[in-house]
């Protein structure tokens, strides 16, 4: 991956809450094209560094620029606009609204605002590929949690994003419906949109990912291909611990 360009680039970025650093001094690059997995342990910093990537908060410090261009101070709907797509951990759709309103809020917010209330073949496209077949009229509160994953997800692709990112995609999913949102995510990379995401789950992270991060206490603790970070000895005595890092290596040799 060495030799393609950065999509994104986080240069010393720390986040503070009070006396707490959720981030701390914090640099690295995304490329174009890649599938980008970040774990570790809980209250790592993984989420807030999402958050001040998107602009839900911003950072305290430090530069980050998404195609070379400073994003740190922008607000987020502008953010979006660029071609920043992101989804939750929890399910975030507009609940009292229609799949329908909810594709075309979606698409307003893309890089060319495109508004597509007459678009009714690309709004369909899209569900088509995240595999949502409910009708169009159907309130979004009423959906299933796998259905609402499906729609935020829907919701963050029709904006056309060029990086999209995940915060926990399989969580609250049962096993079949986590290897379904696997088996998307590959998709959406083969499509040659750049992915960054969270994952707890081990076993899905080094199996997905070209390359991994491990944070801790806001600091990068361990970055590379997925053999080499789950031989490392850090990621092992403070995250991983011996009987899961010979799962995720033979997964990751595999």
């Amino acid at each position: 991956m060495e030799d393609k360009k950065a999509i994104l680039r986080v240069e010393n970025a720390s986040r503070l809450f009070g006396s707490l650093r959720a981030v701390d001094g914090l640099s690295f690059e995304v490329y174009e094209g890649e599938i980008f997995g970040i774990a570790g342990p809980n209250g790592s910093g993984k989420t807030t560094l999402m958050n001040i990537i998107t602009q839900v908060i911003p950072p305290n410090s430090g530069h980050i620029f998404f195609h070379d261009k400073p994003i740190h101070k922008m607000p987020s709907h502008k953010i979006c606009h660029e071609g920043i797509g992101r989804t939750f951990q929890n399910p975030t759709v507009f609940e009292s609204l229609s799949i329908l309103d909810n594709m075309i809020i979606g698409s307003t917010f893309g890089k060319n605002h495109n508004r597509l209330q007459s678009n009714m073949d690309k709004i369909k496209e899209v569900l088509d590929f995240v595999n949502l077949d409910k009708p169009l009229d159907r309130i979004a509160g009423k959906l299933l949690v796998n259905d609402k994953k499906k729609l935020m997800m829907a919701i963050a692709l029709i904006a056309e994003p060029s990086l999209l990112i995940l915060d926990e995609p399989c969580a609250g999913l049962n096993i079949s419906e986590a290897k379904e949102s696997i088996e998307l995510i590959r998709k959406i990379g083969e499509k040659g949109i750049t992915v960054m995401l969270i994952e707890h789950n081990m076993q899905v992270l080094m199996n997905i990912s070209d390359r991994v991060m491990i944070m801790d206490a806001g600091k990068k603790l361990c970055m590379g291909p997925p053999s080499h970070v789950c031989t490392n000895e850090l990621v092992i005595e403070k995250y991983l611990g011996k009987r899961t890092a010979k799962g995720v290596k033979d997964i990751a040799e595999s």
